[in-house]
């Protein structure tokens, strides 16, 4: 299993209150059921312990593979989620990371 931690910031103007309906609405009711998605939660950064809040946003994915979250994203079924959220959010803000748990 491979875990994603997807980090950004919404773009100018665009409210948390407009992001989470559309989160709500559409990308956690098609991400989560796309063939490979194990787990899809969306969070919404609230504070720090240092310095300004670099992210708004943190998506928590569990994914079969790297590649199988890169075919989600590249697919038809999600193509409305991807095109819809570069209208709420910031791409150049993107941080994606993924890695294995240790054990």
């Amino acid at each position: 299993m491979q875990k994603i931690f997807s980090m950004y910031r919404l773009r100018p103007g665009v409210t948390v209150e407009e992001f989470r309906k559309w989160s709500v609405s559409m990308d956690q009711k098609v991400t989560p059921f796309q063939p490979g998605v194990y787990r899809f939660e969306v969070y919404e950064i609230e504070g720090t312990d240092q310095g300004e809040i670099t992210y708004q946003i943190v998506e928590d994915i569990d994914a079969e593979s790297w590649e199988a979250w890169q075919k989600v994203l590249k697919s038809e079924s999600q193509q409305e989620v991807v095109k819809t959220w570069e209208e709420l959010c910031d791409p150049s803000s993107l941080k994606v990371f993924y890695g294995r748990k240790i054990k």
